[in-house]
């Protein structure tokens, strides 16, 4: 960031005003669009948004908090305050900032692992486990926006695109999966114990079966009002999304109903009146406390602890938000800024640790039912934000009878659409079969690794097959298209016309220390000549005829024996040796020709086209690799020229030596302007001009 911000500043240095004014525009981007906001058109459609999504915050909040193990109060904090940051700093119109499922499931897991579920159920127990777990959240988002912060004025918002669509979705599978198990102790009213990292699944269900076979009265009691309540709400919401989906168009103005509020209301009267704390044992959410706490300093003195659970929640929560933010900045016209996007995010979680909030992301489910309800701008989230502090300030107690159950079913019903998520296999095994086994080493590294191990291993796997995709490579021949200048793969056209003086070649990879084998393979499939191989074939000939020739010059007097005619008269003209000496003459004359017969053979390739306009880049062990290539082939009476290389290409050619050796007239703008130099060449007329 600080580079860009100093590149889109530095015509300003001269004029102090215009850089001030240019750099407060930057930063805050809300400032860019809160004059240009058309009061008439947009105001009345946002308010009405903002109510919607404000009343979907708070259920929606408090359930994410007890998905991150925390006090529900937390969430309505979470809903606040960041809401109200993001509508300064972010850059997208629709997003709708807070609480996040998957940021809250990672947060969660994070917290059990570093303070445990406490041996019992009583209130107290909970109230100081909810208070260590309060503290090492929000220094892990304290870690969490620092991290975004330092990133953005690195102009790292680009690190998104090392998370593939197909990880991200078997991730976000798998975190779903994790998410469903994570309730069922507020679904049956059971105590678990804490676990992380591989198989913690398999411990839970162990715990849960353990717990409900030793359950007394009291327990069956409290384990079936429990599995009523949570039963009961989960039906009621599946329903009314259902109808909801199935009669939105007739409902007034197009507004998205209030389902998970109403069912927070509903439940909540239920509580009251049934008295189902009392009478039934049936976990409640407890006190909830008014006002907003006042700024208390994140605990530094475990940072760097917790560093491993920080990273892994700021690189999912920015890559799944950027995503969703390009979905609706491209569905609607206008551009996401990915390091103003970090930054944003930096600033609403630093900030927000202060104040008791915890990972504040975007909602995926928020910000469809923001678009649906009509809302243009941010504007929108001030309504939310305000709605939120209408009840921080005035009726959060009033919820204190929320039943657990009922917030465990609301994120049971929330992970629907990550469990879907699994529908994606059947068209990535139609596609790619790389990006299914990236999905499933996703999902279920997630799944019985953990939800850290399984990211990494997602993301290792994932970049594993980006090295294997650039390292393997098919030998491709090209060849003319009829009486065109265009050349494709040999076969593709019925009419192609091929020299076999002449050899064309493409290499559709980056040139690189990985695969520069690939290429030598390339080049000898394609020229059909093993070069090295048949260059030392040669070099073994001559060898062996320079050793002859120099046995010939050693001619030994030391012969006792007389030559005999053929009419058996001794000529004593002639000696054994020179006898020995015509008939070595013959063998090694015999040898010579047969080699040269054979290399005519092979060697009719006279040129031989490397097309590179497929070739991205180029690094020192690729140009090693080309400048080898070309003297092993020279040496063979094959000429390698180049066609169609890029400025990258030229500039690392030119630095490693390669035109130094072999001269810059071997590489030519297009494959056919190369042909057609090789044929002047080859017939003795005017050489196309080279670049």
């Amino acid at each position: 960031m600080t580079d860009r911000i100093f590149n889109a500043l530095k015509p300003k240095w001269s004029d102090p005003a215009a850089f001030l004014a240019d750099l407060v525009f930057l930063i805050f981007p809300i400032l860019r669009w809160l004059p240009r906001y058309k009061v008439t058109k947009w105001l009345l459609a946002d308010v009405i948004s903002g109510f919607t999504v404000g009343v979907m915050q708070i259920p929606q909040g408090m359930s994410y908090a007890l998905l991150a193990g925390l006090h529900p109060i937390h969430g309505l904090y979470s809903a606040f305050l960041p809401v109200v940051l993001y509508t300064i700093f972010g850059t997208s119109r629709h997003l709708s900032m807070g609480t996040s499922a998957l940021a809250s499931l990672m947060l969660g897991s994070a917290l059990t692992e570093l303070v445990p579920n406490p041996g019992n159920v009583e209130e107290g127990a909970w109230t100081a486990v909810y208070d260590r777990r309060t503290e090492k959240a929000i220094s892990i988002m304290f870690i969490s926006g620092l991290s975004m912060f330092s990133l953005s004025m690195l102009k790292a918002g680009a690190v998104v695109k090392y998370l593939s669509d197909p990880t991200i979705s078997g991730f976000a599978f798998g975190a779903a999966v994790h998410t469903v198990v994570s309730q069922l102790r507020g679904a049956l009213g059971v105590n678990t114990g804490s676990y992380s990292g591989p198989l913690s699944l398999i411990w839970v269900f162990k715990d849960i079966g353990d717990e409900l076979g030793k359950l007394n009265d009291v327990g069956k009691t409290k384990t079936a009002s429990t599995v009523i309540v949570f039963a009961t709400c989960f039906i009621f919401l599946a329903a009314m999304k259902k109808l909801y989906l199935k009669y939105k168009e007739k409902i007034p103005l197009g507004l998205p109903l209030p389902i998970e509020m109403i069912t927070v209301i509903v439940g909540t009267c239920m509580s009251y009146w049934l008295d189902l704390a009392g009478k039934y044992g049936v976990s409640i959410i407890g006190d909830i406390p008014t006002g907003f706490p006042a700024p208390t300093v994140p605990a530094f003195d475990d940072i760097t602890s917790l560093l491993q659970y920080a990273i892994p929640i700021t690189i999912v929560g920015y890559s799944f938000s950027v995503s969703v933010a390009k979905i609706f900045g491209a569905n609607f016209g206008y551009r996401i800024d990915t390091n103003q996007e970090l930054f944003a995010y930096g600033i609403c979680n630093t900030v927000c640790s202060f104040f008791f909030c915890f990972a504040a992301f975007p909602s995926m489910s928020r910000t469809c039912v923001q678009v649906e309800s009509g809302g243009k701008t941010q504007i929108v989230g001030l309504v939310s934000s305000l709605i939120v502090l209408l009840v921080l300030m005035l009726i959060g107690p009033l919820f204190s009878a929320i039943p657990l159950a009922c917030l465990a079913a609301m994120i049971c019903i929330a992970t629907k659409r990550m469990l879907l998520r699994v529908l994606d296999l059947k068209s990535l095994w139609r596609i790619s079969k790389l990006d299914f086994m990236c999905w499933n080493v996703a999902a279920l590294g997630t799944i019985f690794l953990g939800v850290a191990y399984g990211l990494t291993a997602g993301i290792v796997f994932t970049l594993m097959t980006v090295v294997i995709r650039t390292q393997n490579s098919t030998p491709s021949s090209i060849a003319r298209v009829g009486e065109t200048e265009v050349y494709r793969n040999t076969g593709e056209y019925k009419v192609q016309f091929e020299d076999p003086s002449i050899r064309i070649a493409t290499f559709r990879r980056p040139l690189h220390y990985l695969n520069h084998d690939s290429f030598r393979d390339t080049v000898r499939a394609v020229s059909g000549i093993e070069a090295i191989r048949e260059y030392e074939k040669r070099k073994n000939a001559e060898e062996e005829k320079r050793k002859s020739t120099e046995n010939q010059t050693q001619v030994t007097d030391q012969t006792s024996g007389v030559a005999v005619t053929r009419d058996g008269i001794v000529n004593p003209a002639f000696t054994n040796s020179d006898i020995n000496e015509s008939k070595h003459k013959q063998q090694i004359k015999d040898h010579a020709t047969s080699v040269t017969i054979a290399d005519e053979d092979r060697t009719s390739l006279r040129y031989f086209v490397i097309d590179c306009s497929q070739m991205p880049f180029m690094d020192s062990v690729g140009a090693k690799a080309v400048s080898e290539v070309t003297d092993i082939y020279e040496k063979m009476g094959v000429e390698i020229l180049f066609a169609s290389c890029s400025n990258e290409i030229m500039c690392m050619l030119s630095v490693s030596g390669f035109f130094d050796k072999f001269g810059d007239d071997r590489v030519f703008l297009s494959v056919h302007d190369a042909v057609t130099f090789s044929k002047c060449m080859m017939t003795g007329s005017i050489a196309v001009a080279s670049t």
